[in-house]
């Protein structure tokens, strides 16, 4: 069952800061997991204080209201805000130390052109032992608006929607440019872009004037004024790049390059192809339907073809290893301002409509 979190404070701070107190054992948790899961995959100990805090300066230039949103929320928690920068920039950090990690999740979007609602689901695949570590949070804004993610404790955002006709899915990517110094970091772009933007080419350019330092791609999408749209920005040190829905209005993204520059430089497939067979696979079963719901395309995504680098993927029982899990399955209604966070994996959910 998913647990949501409503802030009832609509200063930055002093959201934080009520975050952190309510939180503090999970937020305690996340930085002690991401510390481990650092030094594993670096092979080493690796400085969090020190990356932490160039995380905290780009925040800070570039999206001052989470900035002291983090702060409170260290305060709260009786936490470093250096280990919240680290945890907020755990995407970048990961790039810099090196690490070889496969990609994670495989989202979908379909635009009838009949229907100004999109259709928008994605798996969020990371690490099992992170199962417990996440959560719904809403956050109301001082002036009415509303930002609804689900993320994980400590983290400002993730995937979600906001009340102005937007929402962001998030894949991770990986490119042979990242991992120069620490950036703007991608799952602080992905809260910024739904509580500072209302309009869809507003959101796009935010996102093409914001220098990041690891890959991923957050696929965007609008519904607004009985119309609608999805454009998948695929976000590299030297991109970005836009990717679009099909003839058939199908748009569908995992965690290899699709615009024909960036994939040049792509160092996902070689190492973990799974990300091509899942794009593959989920394309087939979708692609020139007239029929699609989020219920057709959580049944599509009901695949363990792959097993492990499956579309619903769960850790193999024999392996002691770090292993990926789908903890939770996600519906935006990106028309209402809303989501579903289905906890599991598409195998959990197949006859959700």
């Amino acid at each position: 069952m998913s647990y949501v979190f409503r802030s009832t404070v609509t200063d930055p701070h002093g959201r934080g800061r009520e975050f952190g107190e309510c939180h503090a054992a999970q937020i305690k948790a996340s930085v002690q997991a991401y510390r481990g899961l650092f030094e594993r995959t670096a092979k080493g100990p690796v400085d969090m204080l020190a990356l932490g805090a160039q995380a905290l300066e780009k925040i800070a230039a570039f999206a001052p209201p989470l900035h002291a949103e983090i702060l409170g929320m260290a305060e709260g928690a009786g936490l470093d805000v250096r280990e919240l920068g680290a945890i907020n920039a755990r995407t970048e950090i990961l790039a810099y130390a090196g690490a070889t990690l496969r990609g994670e999740c495989s989202t979908v979007v379909h635009l009838d052109p009949q229907s100004p609602v999109p259709i928008s689901v994605q798996t969020w695949d990371w690490y099992a032992q992170f199962a417990p570590q996440w959560l719904v949070w809403e956050i109301p804004h001082g002036d009415g608006r509303m930002t609804t993610t689900v993320t994980e404790y400590g983290i400002v955002g993730k995937i979600g929607v906001n009340r102005q006709g937007l929402g962001v899915h998030f894949n991770i990517l990986h490119h042979l440019s990242d991992g120069q110094g620490i950036g703007v970091p991608v799952h602080v772009a992905s809260r910024w872009l739904l509580d500072s933007t209302a309009d869809f080419n507003d959101a796009l350019q935010l996102l093409a004037a914001t220098r990041f330092s690891a890959s991923s791609v957050l696929t965007v999408v609008t519904a607004k004024g009985g119309e609608s749209g999805a454009v998948s920005v695929e976000l590299y040190p030297e991109g970005p790049a836009f990717v679009f829905p099909g003839a058939d209005g199908l748009l569908v993204h995992t965690n290899h390059f699709l615009d024909a520059r960036a994939k040049a430089g792509d160092t996902e497939w070689a190492t973990y192809p799974d990300t091509l067979v899942r794009h593959d696979l989920l394309t087939r079963r979708l692609a020139n339907r007239r029929d699609v719901t989020a219920g057709n395309i959580i049944a599509a995504m009901n695949s363990h073809l792959g097993s492990t680098g499956a579309v619903c993927c769960h850790p193999d029982p024999a392996s002691s290893a770090d292993q990926y899990q789908t903890l939770v399955t996600v519906v935006l209604d990106v028309l209402s301002g809303r989501l579903q966070a289905l906890a599991g994996g598409p195998c959990a959910h197949a006859s959700h409509s």
